[in-house]
């Protein structure tokens, strides 16, 4: 009983180890290295919605380092990178479907990634509806809006920043993306 008690805690520091080791390779912002840390910690703990998340952040970072110079084929290195993240965030999701940093990144990857803005909507809205104050996410929707051609919805995260935010220079950058959204709505009608 002693040695099974013995390995099994052996077996669970060796899961925290990577997690710690992937961590600190997160901070030298080696990716690379990091990513197969948290893959490795997986192994340990598959119901780990963090280790997921930090799976699909390292594996984003990954895709930009995959240049296709020459016809090499990276870039289909980058989008295999790209589906990683992207069920890597869907699998945290699915753990806890309120993880907060999980919706924005899949967010972001449908957005700036995989230009897929419309599949980025129904998780950023649920994230706004969890945290209702994250100019981030709004700044975030209203271009998922803007890409899918809902112009008034656009317009309409655009003044919530507007409201909401105390700084200067992020209601400046909201009153310029919103003149831009009405302009195009403009000529598009």
């Amino acid at each position: 009983q002693e040695r099974v008690a013995d390995i099994q805690l052996a077996q669970q520091q060796i899961g925290i180890w990577y997690k710690i080791l992937g961590t600190k390779y997160l901070d030298k912002k080696m990716y690379g290295e990091a990513l197969k840390c948290f893959q490795s910690a997986l192994e340990f703990y598959p119901d780990n919605q963090n280790l997921y998340y930090w799976v699909g952040v390292c594996a984003g970072y990954m895709s930009h380092q995959a240049l296709d110079y020459g016809g090499t084929g990276a870039t289909e290195i980058r989008y295999n990178y790209l589906k990683l993240a992207e069920e890597a965030y869907l699998r945290a999701v699915q753990i806890e479907d309120r993880y907060v940093r999980a919706l924005y990144g899949l967010g972001v990857l449908y957005v700036w990634e995989l230009e897929e803005a419309n599949k980025a909507i129904p998780y950023l809205e649920k994230l706004l509806s969890i945290d209702t104050k994250n100019i981030d996410a709004m700044f975030l929707l209203a271009s998922a809006y803007y890409s899918d051609y809902d112009f008034d919805k656009s317009v309409e995260m655009y003044d919530k920043i507007i409201q909401n935010t105390k700084s200067a220079s992020i209601k400046a950058q909201a009153e310029a993306n919103k003149k831009q959204v009405l302009d195009v709505q403009d000529t598009s009608n």
